[in-house]
């Protein structure tokens, strides 16, 4: 059971970084995508083609920018996999690499934080005629982790960040 302060925090936390990043794209337009890092751990063929799957969705969605490393701000999605059927006794062979389980945790990360922060997390069994239809469903989980905190989101984009003190060179005589 989370304790107030920690479902506090986590919603503030939450609010402070998912707000979409504003940086200036080619022409002069702003680019409103929120960053999204997908750190995979998929050594089994299905885990790395669900890997696959969902950097793909991440990169065609217009809602989203796909990191290669966690910047200023933004979601993880972290992925652990392992093939089900691999090395169990009694199990027929020809099921190795047809099902992996999947172990995912959703984080929050920016810069002003010591880490990331734990949102979610999930396990689920994908095959391997299912890879799309489970990334799709991770890309959705996204939104809704996004879309949870709106107003929380609007309001904070409203307040300026504080500034932030800069060191000063200083001659020692």
């Amino acid at each position: 059971m989370k304790t107030k302060f920690a479902s506090s925090f986590g919603m503030i936390a939450l609010a402070l970084l998912i707000l979409p990043a504003q940086a200036p794209a080619a022409g002069g337009a702003t680019d409103t995508k929120l960053s999204i890092f997908v750190d995979c751990h998929c050594s089994d063929p299905v885990g790395g083609d669900f890997c696959s799957a969902l950097k793909d969705e991440v990169s065609d969605s217009s809602a989203y920018r796909l990191v290669d490393h966690p910047d200023a701000y933004g979601i993880g999605v972290h992925l652990w996999c392992v093939d089900m059927f691999t090395g169990l006794p009694g199990i027929n062979s020809k099921l190795t690499g047809t099902m992996s389980a999947v172990s995912v945790a959703f984080t929050i990360y920016a810069e002003r934080l010591p880490g990331e922060v734990y949102e979610d997390s999930s396990v689920f069994r994908v095959g391997k005629e299912a890879t799309d239809e489970m990334s799709q469903r991770i890309l959705t989980a996204l939104g809704q982790l996004a879309t949870a905190n709106k107003s929380v989101f609007e309001r904070i984009q409203a307040t300026p960040p504080k500034p932030v003190a800069t060191p000063t060179s200083q001659v020692i005589q």
